[in-house]
C-alpha cells in the first residue's frame, strides 16, 4: 500500500532542492540553514514511514475445503501456527467447496492475484504446468528442504520436465473398511484374493447384508471401482495410457473391467439406496451391519463415531491376478505458486514454514491421513496398515480424476454413475468415456 503524500510532505523536495523557492525575508544564511535541516529530518522520518508501512507481506491463499474437519484442522494446525510465526505477513484466504473450486481453479489462475494454490498431482499438476498457470519452484531453501524433508515418493510426483512445480502435503490410500465384530461373528476373514471377496459376499448375503456400497452421487466414488479393477487386472501402465488418452476405451481390456463390475451388478453386491447419493452415505449402513464392507479413501476414518473407530478394520483391495504386482490409489495433495500471484516472497516463506515445521505431520494426523515429511510418525491401527499397504505398493496411481485428461473426467465421472443402474449397460458407458478422451481439449 502506497500512502498518499500530504502538502507538507509534497513541498519538502521542492524545500530541498529549490532554496530560491524560499522567501527573500528568509534568505539569510543561518535561516536557510536552519529550514534545510529541519526539511531533511521531517522528509527522513516520513521515508522512515513509508519505509516500515511497506515492511509487512501480503499473502494469498486459495484452499479447497472438503469438510468441516478439514477447515478446522487447516486453520488450527498450521494456519494459527503460520501467522503467530510471521506476525509481518498479512495473511488472506479464499475458502470453497471441493466442486466449486475444482469447476472453477482454471478461471482463477488466469484472472485473480493468489499467490498459494491448492491442487492436485498427476495429470491435473502436469495440465497447469502445461499452459504455464503455475510457476515452478526456484527458492533455494523450498528446494533444499523437499528434498532433505519429504519422501521421494512424494517429490517424484511433483516433479514436471525436470523441475519441481509443487509442495506435497498430503496424501491417503484406498482400500476395504469393515467392522471387525460382524467378521469375527460371522467367521469371516478380511479377503485378499478375488475369489475370497466373492466368497465372503456370499456369505454376507447369506446373513442378509449387503456385501458393498457406494455413494456415488458426484461420480468420483464409483471411479475407484473402475480404478481398482482396472489396475489389478491390467496393470498401472495399461491404465495410464488410457487416462491419457493413448489407448482406447474400446479396447477389450477396459471391457473386462465392466464385465467384472457388472457381474458385482447383477448379483446385487452393492446397496442401491445409497448410489445416487454422496460419498459418505453408506457410512450408517457399514456402523449398523447393513453393508459388510466399503471401499472408500482413508480420509473417511475422520467420520468414524469415536465408539466404533476401533472396531473398523482395514484391507486392501483384493488382488485378482497372482502374477500382477500391487498397484494403489494414493491420491496426493498439493501446494501450488500460481504465475499471476504478486508476493513471491511470502509464498516462499509459507513452503519454507510448512517444510521445516511439525505443521504437516499435526495437521495429517488430526485428519487420519499421511504426511509428506519423512519425520512423520506412524500411529496405531488402521492408518499404519495403510500406510504400509502403500509401502509395499509396486506403484501408485494418483485417482481417475487426477490421472486422467481433463476432457475425458466428467463424461467418465457420469458415466460410471449411470453404469451402476440398471440395466448395467457396458456398451452405453463404452462408448460415451470413448467419444469424451477423443474430444479435443485446448
Amino acid at each position: 500500500m502506497v500512502l498518499p503524500m500530504t502538502n507538507a510532505q509534497s513541498a519538502m523536495p521542492c524545500l530541498l532542492l529549490c532554496p530560491h523557492a524560499v522567501s527573500k525575508r528568509w534568505h539569510s544564511r543561518p535561516l536557510v540553514q536552519k529550514i534545510a535541516r529541519w526539511a531533511t529530518s521531517l522528509a527522513m522520518l516520513v521515508l522512515v514511514g513509508l519505509g516500515q508501512a511497506h515492511a509487512g507481506q501480503n499473502l494469498v491463499i486459495s484452499w479447497m475445503v472438503s469438510s468441516g474437519a478439514d477447515r478446522s484442522a487447516w486453520m488450527a494446525d498450521v494456519i494459527s501456527q503460520f501467522t503467530d510465526a510471521n506476525p509481518d505477513i498479512e495473511l488472506t484466504q479464499m475458502f470453497k467447496n471441493q466442486e466449486e473450486y475444482k469447476a472453477g481453479f482454471q478461471n482463477m489462475l488466469e484472472t485473480e492475484h493468489v499467490d498459494i494454490a491448492f491442487w492436485f498431482a498427476g495429470e491435473r499438476l502436469r495440465h497447469v504446468v502445461q499452459h504455464k498457470w503455475v510457476r515452478p519452484i526456484d527458492d533455494a531453501g523450498v528446494l533444499s528442504a523437499l528434498h532433505s524433508q519429504f519422501t521421494e515418493s512424494t517429490v517424484a510426483a511433483i516433479q514436471v520436465n525436470q523441475q519441481l512445480y509443487a509442495m506435497p502435503y498430503s496424501y491417503y490410500g484406498w482400500g476395504l473398511f469393515y467392522r471387525k465384530s460382524l467378521f469375527s461373528r460371522l467367521g469371516l476373514t478380511p479377503p485378499s484374493t478375488w475369489a475370497e471377496f466373492i466368497d465372503v459376499g456370499k456369505q454376507l448375503q447369506a446373513a442378509k447384508i449387503t456385501p458393498t456400497a457406494v455413494g456415488a452421487g458426484d461420480g468420483w466414488p464409483a471411479a475407484a471401482w473402475f480404478d481398482y479393477l482396472d489396475l489389478r487386472l491390467n496393470g498401472i501402465d495399461f491404465h495410464r495410457k488410457l487416462l491419457a488418452g493413448e489407448i482406447r476405451f474400446t479396447d477389450p481390456k477396459v471391457r473386462q473391467v465392466f464385465v467384472q463390475w457388472r457381474q458385482l451388478l447383477v448379483q446385487h453386491f452393492f446397496l442401491p439406496d445409497t448410489t445416487p447419493q454422496a460419498w459418505d452415505s453408506p457410512l450408517p449402513y457399514l456402523y449398523h451391519n447393513q453393508v459388510g464392507m466399503v471401499l472408500m479413501g482413508g480420509f473417511g476414518a475422520s467420520k468414524f463415531p469415536p465408539e466404533l473407530a476401533d472396531d473398523i478394520g482395514f484391507t486392501p483391495f483384493p488382488t485378482m491376478s497372482p502374477a500382477m504386482p500391487l498397484y494403489e490409489d494414493a491420491p496426493l495433495d498439493i501446494v501450488v505458486l500460481p504465475t499471476r500471484g504478486k508476493n513471491r516472497g511470502a509464498a516462499n516463506r509459507f513452503l519454507q514454514f510448512l517444510a521445516r515445521s511439525n505443521v504437516l505431520n499435526t495437521y495429517n494426523t488430526s485428519l487420519k491421513k499421511f504426511s509428506p515429511l519423512k519425520s512423520f510418525a506412524l500411529s496405531d491401527g488402521n492408518h499404519s496398515l495403510e500406510l504400509q499397504n502403500l509401502r509395499n505398493a509396486k506403484a501408485i496411481a494418483f485417482f481417475f480424476d487426477r490421472d486422467a485428461k481433463p476432457n475425458l473426467v466428467q463424461p467418465a465421472l457420469t458415466a460410471f454413475k449411470n453404469f451402476m443402474q440398471p440395466p448395467f449397460d457396458i456398451d452405453q458407458a463404452i462408448e460415451s468415456i470413448d467419444a469424451a478422451a477423443n474430444t479435443p481439449t485446448r
